[in-house]
């Protein structure tokens, strides 16, 4: 005789704090790893390194228990924000990380000059495309051809005044 017992049990959930830091070279390593990991054409080593070479770009960081869990590359002008990169990890993504970095984004400008955020999307990109409409984001132009393999961009601005 055998007895099958089923007992309901309560998830559990631990909360894990994010928090956000400028990026060092320091850092490249896992920001290379994300970046391959969450994109099918992703940056060069090369390019992020220009960037942290880059007097004027700011890269900032998620991170959760000291582990890099997003980055946001942006360059400043004197009118509004570029957002030259921004990526969540993978394991990571569908829980609020991505916005998190956007309000972070948006705290840092607030009562700035800086009265927008702007930022190109692959048309194909549908997901994130939806998550910046969901956050405010509207699409103000397209470049054509804008990457590497032809495929056209979507201008999407920000107001953050």
């Amino acid at each position: 005789m055998s007895w099958d017992i089923f007992i309901k049990m309560k998830p559990i959930t631990k909360h894990i704090s994010t928090f956000f830091r400028s990026a060092s070279i320091q850092d490249l390593d896992q920001i290379l790893r994300i970046e391959q990991r969450a994109y099918s054409q992703p940056w060069s080593e090369q390019k992020f390194v220009d960037s942290f070479n880059h007097a004027d770009i700011d890269i900032q960081l998620a991170t959760q228990d000291q582990m890099v869990i997003g980055y946001c590359l942006t360059l400043p002008s004197l009118e509004f924000v570029d957002v030259l990169n921004i990526c969540i990890d993978p394991d990571y993504q569908q829980q609020g990380l991505g916005r998190q970095l956007l309000d972070n984004l948006c705290k840092q400008h607030k009562g700035s000059a800086r009265k927008a955020i702007m930022l190109e999307v692959r048309e194909s990109n549908i997901v994130a495309i939806n998550f910046y409409q969901s956050y405010g984001f509207k699409q103000i132009d397209i470049r054509k051809k804008y990457y590497s393999n032809g495929e056209d961009a979507k201008i999407l601005r920000l107001q953050i005044d």
